[in-house]
């Protein structure tokens, strides 16, 4: 039976701001297996931006923090590396084709993506089911297979995406089995579509 070995995650902040008890029992998990996780500007600013424009209530801002905390997730961003622009071309042009949707509808979901992918983390949480879907994971692969010359920590690109639901199946004591994660992959654009399995 495949599984990959998990060192690290980074938290999406759909994730960070899911209403369900099971995002604390995952925190405690990884925790407790020793788990490093992360979180990005992006998920960060997103927050923020959440609050500042009275999209999230003080309740909901501060349990998102709280979480993070809990986590000791650090944001693996410190310094601006200019090389991710070139990436997240290639993961902004293969989600439009993917998804069929427009730049600016993807900007965020390609910039925690590349920053994953070059920080060679192993797995993103997240509950937008469109990021967790079977079409983000040919992103994944197409951005490897365009990017591999120039950034060779990209060749062999292997990350996982996954929500809740999908870890809590999947999960093994710092493994995920594959098997379990590729019977749950849905098949959901960016538009929430449905579609059907081939």
């Amino acid at each position: 039976m495949p599984f990959k070995d998990i060192k690290n995650i980074l938290f999406d902040t759909s994730f960070l701001l899911k209403d369900s008890k099971d995002i604390d029992d995952i925190i405690k998990i990884l925790q407790r297996d020793h788990i490093s996780c992360f979180i990005s500007n992006t998920v960060q600013t997103e927050l923020d931006n959440l609050f500042y424009v009275d999209r999230l209530s003080k309740e909901q801002y501060n349990i998102a923090m709280l979480r993070i905390k809990k986590a000791k997730a650090v944001n693996i961003e410190k310094n601006r590396n200019y090389l991710k622009d070139s990436i997240t071309k290639e993961c902004t042009t293969s989600m439009n084709s993917e998804h069929g949707v427009e730049s600016n509808d993807i900007r965020n979901d390609c910039s925690i993506l590349t920053v994953a992918l070059y920080n060679h983390i192993d797995l993103i949480l997240s509950e937008d089911f469109h990021f967790t879907s079977r079409y983000t994971e040919n992103v994944v692969d197409t951005i490897s297979a365009n990017t591999c010359n120039r950034f060779h920590k990209l060749c062999e690109s292997d990350i996982l995406l996954l929500d809740k639901d999908s870890f809590l199946a999947a999960y093994q004591g710092k493994k995920v089995d594959l098997e379990i994660v590729d019977s749950m992959k849905q098949d959901i654009k960016k538009d929430s579509k449905l579609l059907k399995k081939e």
